[in-house]
């Protein structure tokens, strides 16, 4: 049981990692997208980025 809830974990972590990439790609391209788009894209970005740190923060298994 533990191990497919690790797997599950490392599959989110790596979903994550993939939209983080591909959120900053699309906002290089800043001007194909309104003011309201860009905005909303800057905030998943940002909440995408605290919850893989919160993840990666409780799965870590190095020094703290």
């Amino acid at each position: 049981m533990m191990n497919s809830m690790m797997m599950t974990m490392a599959t989110q972590t790596s979903r994550s990692r993939r939209l983080i990439k591909m959120l900053e790609r699309l906002l290089k391209q800043d001007h194909l997208y309104s003011d309201e788009e860009l905005k909303l894209m800057k905030n998943q970005l940002k909440v995408i980025k605290e919850e893989l740190a919160f993840i990666e923060s409780k799965t870590s298994k190095g020094f703290k």
